[in-house]
């Protein structure tokens, strides 16, 4: 056995472990409403048919360019009504009660104000 060989090679993978560890997972601080908004979406599996980060798919809107047109009435009407292959969330009391949250959430998002990713509530 060479000892030499295994000696890298533990080395290397002890090396790997604690840049994983060490490596902090980026997240990026935003006002409360825009994080409670982020919490909704994920908590609420908005990220199924838009995507992670509201940018859609082929069979589903992307969320970014929808507000760039959709005045928050119109956004609150399509979440809380449903429209086309989009089902009614009005009877979903998370949804329901920090519709204006989510609204900020995207609305941030289509704007470029807030990054795609991990958020975290600002100090």
């Amino acid at each position: 056995m060479d000892h030499k060989k295994t000696s890298i090679r533990k080395t290397a993978l002890a090396t790997l472990m604690l840049g994983a560890v060490a490596a902090p997972a980026f997240s990026a601080p935003v006002d409360q409403a825009t994080y409670n908004g982020f919490k909704i979406y994920k908590q609420q599996r908005c990220e199924t048919c838009h995507g992670a980060t509201g940018e859609g798919s082929a069979a589903f809107p992307n969320l970014l360019n929808s507000l760039k047109n959709l005045s928050k009435d119109q956004f609150k009407e399509v979440v809380l009504k449903g429209r086309n292959a989009m089902p009614p969330f009005e009877a979903n009391k998370k949804v329901a009660e920090g519709i204006d949250d989510l609204y900020t959430y995207i609305k941030g998002r289509s704007d470029g104000t807030v990054p795609a990713g991990e958020l975290e509530k600002a100090p």
